[in-house]
């Protein structure tokens, strides 16, 4: 490790007094499970303390696990979190913790004090089934250290609901300035994806602190959420430093059951970005991705201007808007066109990226959607209001604006474009509409504009037999299921030789996954699991075990 030679001058009396000293510099620090020893040891070694629930429940061992995680390809951490049996430390009975921060032991990049600014960026996966509490569940945090910390500055908070959200929520401590939930998306969309989160922030006072935050799918490169705030209060009177906290903390209530939440490939630095770069879409695991060009791009108005065809007479900008009363024929749409005829392989993603803004300071956090056109045959220099091509009753997806700063908005739309390959097509269309009124005007870049113009990112994976990894002998047989074959449900037993990870899924016989059975953290033995099939065809399926890194394959007949 590096060290950096300080010198202090002091002039007392009429004496110059020299002092050296040395302080280690820190760049980064990263932690990521390795698969050997225990997930504590390398944790503390990596200079992060623990919250654990171990003293109360003790017979299940240490609650962060790691496991082979066979999406990104390699360990995870598995933190553990039982509603009944865990709690707070031994000290508070209604909630339950297991958690990893940073603290008065941890290197100097993860104790942020005073206008220092920090980046963070790291994965998580919750399960397909995951319940968050109906009081609170925090899977990260930024908390104060000393003085005024007792709530958290910044949590990402799973919240329970119809639908239910996951939020990014705001307190400024005992002063005022809290903002409460500044965000919030729905949680369908995260549940059984791994996640990577980023996170950038400035630990000032008032207005002169920042905040910014962007979760990733990292299955096909879609966000899910983000926010920014330049004036935002992200100090604590009394406080000695800021610090981060992953886990899963939750109030206890009678909905919640035993969760393994996954994390990995933790980095914090106080440096830049750079040092914390994004991984996703460069994990060897991941498919190709090909990224089309927009072909045909332009807006239409009603009202007066329902002929004009701004394509040509506007062709540097796309426009939205959805007019508030009293705007007669101020409504606008953007539409797009791409070609798919390049895209080989399988798609297993592909997101809409189009760049924009808001015009009116008045407008924040504007939803728009994406919709699917009937016809991809218009032309930029003859579209109009009057000639606009049918569009889907229902959005494909819906992106929120969030303000003036230009940046790429993303719309999943990974059905869609499978639903349309397989169809035969070979050109999709769709229309931007605002989903609330605005003031001003969404102002989107164009193929004109002359940068960052309207892309399909499409991600692909080949052709390809899938091999079977040699299982254990008691998994290898313990695999069944009956009947088979069946008709409406049959019922599924495994046996593991060992504690660990398991996934079980069902494919159809083109390779698409159809439903995930299991995927959490068991205790070796005997299992059982239900697979009912009523809204499904007939046919042969594949149900998929991955246990610790290895997976075994045998099929379903439904009849």
């Amino acid at each position: 490790m590096k060290l950096i030679h300080f010198a202090r001058f002091v002039i007392t009396a009429g004496f110059l007094l020299l002092f050296i000293f040395n302080s280690p510099l820190q760049a980064q620090v990263t932690l990521s499970a390795t698969g050997s020893g225990t997930a504590y040891d390398l944790i503390d070694s990596k200079g992060f303390g623990n919250e654990n629930p171990d003293c109360k429940h003790p017979s299940f061992g240490p609650h962060v696990t790691q496991a082979f995680d066979n999406t990104l390809g390699k360990y995870v951490f598995v933190f553990h979190s039982h509603p009944t049996l865990d709690d707070d430390r031994c000290t508070n009975e209604d909630r339950t913790r297991m958690e990893i921060k940073g603290g008065d032991g941890s290197p100097a990049d993860m104790q942020h004090t005073q206008g220092q600014t920090a980046y963070y960026r790291w994965k998580f996966k919750l399960d397909a089934g995951f319940i968050p509490s109906s009081r609170f569940t925090h899977i990260f945090q930024i908390k104060a250290f000393n003085g005024d910390d007792g709530a958290p500055l910044i949590t990402i908070t799973p919240r329970a609901g119809s639908p239910e959200k996951i939020q990014i929520i705001h307190s400024s401590g005992e002063g005022s300035g809290s903002l409460g939930t500044v965000k919030e998306a729905d949680l369908a969309p995260f549940k059984g994806n791994w996640v990577e989160a980023y996170v950038k922030y400035k630990s000032s006072d008032g207005s002169a602190g920042t905040f910014e935050i962007t979760l990733t799918r990292i299955s096909d490169g879609a966000v899910l959420l983000s926010y920014s705030n330049s004036s935002i209060d992200m100090w604590r009177d009394g406080s000695s430093y800021n610090r981060p906290k992953w886990g899963v903390y939750r109030g206890k209530d009678a909905v919640l059951r035993d969760e393994q939440v996954l994390f990995n490939d933790f980095c914090i630095t106080e440096s830049s970005a750079s040092l914390c770069p994004s991984s996703v879409g460069s994990n060897p695991g991941n498919p190709g991705t090909t990224t089309l060009n927009v072909q045909q791009d332009a807006y239409v108005r009603d009202g007066t201007n329902a002929n004009t065809t701004f394509g040509s007479t506007d062709a540097a900008e796309l426009v939205t808007k959805l007019a508030p009363a009293g705007q007669t024929g101020n409504n606008r749409e953007a539409y797009v066109t791409f070609d798919l005829s390049a895209v080989t392989g399988t798609v297993t993603g592909a997101t809409l990226k189009v760049n924009g803004h808001t015009q009116d300071s008045r407008d924040v956090n504007v939803v728009v959607g994406a919709y699917a056109v009937s016809t991809t045959s218009w032309t930029e220099s003859a579209l109009t209001w009057n000639n606009k091509p049918a569009s889907a009753a229902t959005a494909l997806a819906t992106a929120t604006v969030t303000d003036a700063t230009a940046r790429y908005y993303n719309w999943n739309i990974t059905s869609y474009i499978q639903s349309e390959k397989a169809a035969g097509h070979t050109k999709v269309s769709f229309v931007l509409k605002n989903q609330q009124e605005t003031q001003g005007q969404l102002l989107w870049n164009s193929k004109e504009t002359g940068s960052n113009a309207p892309q399909l990112s499409i991600t692909t994976t080949s052709a390809r037999q899938e091999t079977t990894a040699v299982i254990p002998p008691a998994l290898t047989t313990g695999l069944t299921n009956f009947p088979n074959p069946f008709k409406e449900s049959t019922t599924i037993s495994f046996s593991l030789p060992a504690a660990g990870h398991a996934q079980l899924a069902i494919y159809d016989i083109t390779g698409k996954q159809v439903t995930v059975l299991v995927n959490s953290w068991l205790q070796a033995g005997n299992h059982q699991t239900s697979f009912a099939s009523h809204s499904i065809p007939a046919g042969t399926y594949l149900m998929k075990m991955v246990y610790n890194g290895k997976t075994l394959t045998k099929k379903l007949l439904k009849e």
